[in-house]
């Protein structure tokens, strides 16, 4: 009742502002208050700014997007009003933005603070560390993907190299994966082949009922060797400094599957297979054949 109370009172003061603000801005900080459902953009430079106040020098290593909505206008946020007990990572359900502190192997972490009508971050350095980190991942193959990544961030000086202005937006990286078509992928022999099942294939082939998750991840790309593509595979052009992951989950009764995708972080970006002529695409299938 008293969260209640709150939006209704939060409501009122937005309204009130009509007298002070046009009738655009009042509409934004109207929408503010009464959704908590953003982009991964929407907080980034908050994030940035919040790092270097306090970490001069802090370079942003990853963003996760831990339970994305997966449909309808709302495809690629989060719902960052599902943080309740912001300070236990295991019920995080918004962006996570991890920075590597300047000169050590320390991370720093922030996440949108769920306030309504907030527009800054929470920092959330006291409660992650990598272990932390790679146990909110739902996929074995997901968690290997993002270890890799993190591991050598680790121990080097790899970090998103993509600047932030043109990085695409979370729910632009997450419709790629979910509607590109072709999609590119590899045999059980590694053997480079178009696709056409992307997200959207299969969230429609889950069966009726099944419990569907999403998450992202943006990671340094490192080449295909760190997304656990074997070192032979030399065909791949266009392969982006930086990579989207999206992971698919879908369990119904004991049974879980999942598919994960790798898109272009840029819109002028394309993947490409030198020995299949014409084969371009912005996302990638990375999931074990």
């Amino acid at each position: 009742m008293r969260k209640l109370l709150n939006l209704f009172l939060a409501l009122a003061f937005g309204i009130s502002l009509s007298g002070i603000y046009s009738c655009s801005e009042t509409e934004t900080i109207i929408n503010d208050i009464v959704s908590n459902k953003v982009t991964a953009k929407d907080r980034i430079d908050s994030a940035f700014a919040q790092a270097q106040r306090k970490y001069s020098g802090a370079k942003l290593v990853m963003i996760f997007g831990k339970n994305v909505l997966y449909s309808g206008e709302d495809a690629g946020k989060t719902d960052i009003s599902l943080s309740s007990g912001i300070t236990d990572p295991n019920n995080i359900g918004a962006w996570l933005y991890i920075f590597k502190k300047t000169g050590s192997n320390e991370l720093a972490v922030y996440t949108p603070n769920p306030t309504p009508g907030a527009r800054d971050c929470i920092e959330l350095t006291a409660a992650f560390n990598f272990n932390t980190i790679l146990n909110l991942i739902q996929d074995t193959s997901a968690r290997n993907i993002v270890s890799g990544a993190l591991t050598l961030i680790n121990n080097s000086n790899f970090n998103i190299s993509t600047n932030k202005d043109s990085l695409v937006n979370s729910d632009v990286a997450y419709g790629y994966s979910y509607s590109s078509n072709p999609v590119i992928r590899f045999d059980s022999s590694f053997t480079p082949r178009s696709s056409t099942s992307n997200g959207s294939t299969f969230l429609n082939s889950a069966p009726s009922g099944s419990e569907n998750t999403v998450n992202m991840f943006l990671i340094p790309a490192l080449g295909t060797l760190r997304l656990d593509l074997p070192e032979y595979i030399q065909s791949l052009v266009g392969f982006p400094n930086d990579l989207w992951i999206v992971n698919y989950k879908s369990t119904s009764g004991s049974t879980t599957t999942n598919v994960i995708f790798g898109t272009v972080v840029q819109s002028n970006q394309m993947m490409g297979i030198n020995i299949i002529s014409g084969l371009l695409s912005r996302a990638i299938n990375i999931s074990k054949f």
